[in-house]
Formats: C-alpha cells, structure tokens, sequence
C-alpha cells in the first residue's frame, strides 16, 4: 500500500499561546506537567505541521498517510486548503511520559467531510489495547466540513500509542492532545515526600 511518511519532531520548551486552524475546542490541561500536543493543518502533501505547532518533551510523533488507492492530496477541495482523502487510514504514533501511572487521555480534534452520504470518522487506538474514541461533539463548520472532538481514555497509560483514523472522509485539519495523569494519592504522596525532603534539609 503506497503512503506517506514522515518523523515530525515536536520538541520545545514553552507550548505558544496561539493556536492556528480549527483547533476549536483544547483541553483545559494543555501545557500542564505530562501533556503532549499536535496540530496538522496539511497545507502540503508533506503531513508536518507547522512550525510552532507542537509540543512533546518525551520524543517525536510518527505520523504515517495511508490515502487509500488511486486517492492524492488535494491542494484545495470544497473551500479547505491541504486536504486527505482517506479510503485509508492516518496513523499517528505518540511517545509520552514513560513512569507506569493510572490512566491516560487522549483529546482528538478532526475537521472532515464524508466521502459518500452516511460516512463518518473511525477513531481508535491500538495500544496496549484497541479502545475506540468516543464522540464528545460536532460543530457544522463552512459547506460540507463539520468539526468532531473524540477522546479516549487509556488504563494504564503507555509510554507510547498509535492512534488509528479512518472511515471514507476526506481530513481538513487534526489536532492531538495527550495527558498521562496520576492518581490522587500519588500526587498526595509525592507533596508528602517533598515535604519530608525540606524537612531533613532544615534540621
């Protein structure tokens, strides 16, 4: 199967402040301690984002189009610039904070239009185990584009996933949010130890 591939980097030391494209609804924690973010926007047929548009202290995501056959990217399609047609499938693999804690998010925003009447995104992620988005909302956007958020919820977090987008849609824009986030009682547990810490350092 023909596709396209490319290691994008999203490295940097403060998240920005201005987001770009259809990213409508982030999460309220992006940026906070154990996150990772992502924005593609496809503004060519390199999947990269753009520049400021990322940021992942753990490693680099791996992003893999699959168009599906005889599909290209589009420059232009229905009023949206950088479009994927995807009889296929996009994969985006992400690595994130390595330690073994509870639970992980995932924040999943995805501007898109059917192919044909009556289809509609497939999101999921295949580690450790296959667990399918689910749909939290859909905004009508400009003509036939429509703009869905899914999550998922991973228990425990891996220290790296891949999340599977497919369905007969053609893809606008996406944007991945990650969070790994400790139980209440580590977190408890890791004040106690800080504070015990200054204590010995005092006496």
């Amino acid at each position: 199967m023909r596709h396209i591939h490319v290691i994008v980097a999203l490295c940097g030391l403060l998240v920005p402040s201005i987001a770009q494209a259809d990213d409508l609804f982030p999460p309220s924690w992006r940026g906070q301690d154990g996150t990772t973010w992502a924005e593609w926007t496809f503004s060519t047929s390199d999947p990269t984002p753009d520049p400021d548009q990322g940021y992942n202290p753990y490693g680099v995501t791996d992003l893999v189009v699959y168009p599906g056959v005889g599909q290209v990217w589009w420059a232009t399609l229905e009023g949206r610039d950088g479009v994927w047609p995807l009889s296929g499938e996009i994969w985006a693999t992400i690595p994130n904070r390595p330690q073994p804690l509870p639970w992980k998010d995932i924040w999943i925003q995805l501007t898109w239009k059917p192919q044909a009447p009556g289809t509609s995104p497939i999101v999921l992620t295949t580690a450790p185990d296959t667990v399918y988005g689910t749909l939290e909302q859909t905004t009508d956007l400009d003509g036939p584009w429509v703009h869905s958020v899914f999550s998922i919820r991973l228990e425990p977090n891996p220290n790296i996933e891949t999340i599977l987008i497919t369905g007969g849609i053609d893809v606008d824009q996406l944007v991945i949010d990650t969070r790994c986030v400790p139980e209440p009682a580590s977190i408890g547990m890791l004040v106690l130890g800080g504070l015990g810490l200054l204590r010995r350092r005092r006496a």
